[in-house]
């Protein structure tokens, strides 16, 4: 099975080289969406072997991971795992995910911070979270425990099938609708998430 490792990056120059270097290690395919950065982003992706897809301009989160989508398809993978890139995912976690979709019948699989042990997540943060896990439930009837987590895996197979058009964080929601009116199977399966003073302003 071919696993794609998809990263969307906004000016990661500080994070970008390790999380790079440590899933190269695991995997031959890793896509950097490099956001419009104005730093150094790019060469250092593309220094430790990433495909990078350079957009001119910062477009937003949803447009990087549409970037990603596309170029998983041209791959021809038969899996994409994304993974942000400011260090608050876990290679263990994307690895567990990665070894779990190829296996399971769901098509997708979304990482939760809310499923089994509660992560470590800020107060506020907590609740508008699950405020917007409510809302994302209630329209798309899906159940959920967190509809915003960065680190997931779908089969590409699925990939094919969701047309996403959301440039900023509102295409997760927008993802989600996807799934369920495509009636795609999917589950969830707990991530951690750590958090930093860094992560936290980005």
């Amino acid at each position: 099975m071919k696993i794609i490792i998809g990263i969307p990056a906004f000016n990661e120059e500080k994070n970008i080289g390790a999380i790079v270097a440590k899933l190269k290690m695991k995997y031959d395919h890793v896509i950097v969406c490099d956001d419009g950065s104005s730093d150094m982003t790019q060469t250092i992706a593309s220094s430790l072997g990433a495909i990078v897809i350079k957009h001119h301009k910062n477009l937003g989160y949803g447009a990087a991971i549409k970037t990603i989508f596309n170029e998983s398809k041209k791959i021809d993978g038969d899996v994409l795992v994304t993974f942000d890139a400011d260090g608050q995912h876990s290679v263990r976690d994307a690895e567990k995910l990665a070894s779990e979709i190829i296996c399971c019948k769901e098509d997708v699989i979304f990482g939760s911070r809310f499923s089994g042990k509660v992560a470590d997540v800020p107060m506020v943060k907590r609740l508008i979270l699950k405020f917007a896990t409510y809302i994302t439930n209630f329209i798309t009837g899906m159940h959920l425990t967190d509809t915003h987590n960065g680190l997931k895996a779908l089969k590409v197979s699925a990939v094919r099938k969701l047309n996403i058009d959301i440039s900023g964080y509102a295409f997760e929601s927008q993802l989600i609708m996807q799934v369920s009116k495509h009636k795609l199977h999917y589950k969830e399966m707990p991530t951690h998430v750590y958090y930093t003073e860094y992560s936290i302003k980005k």
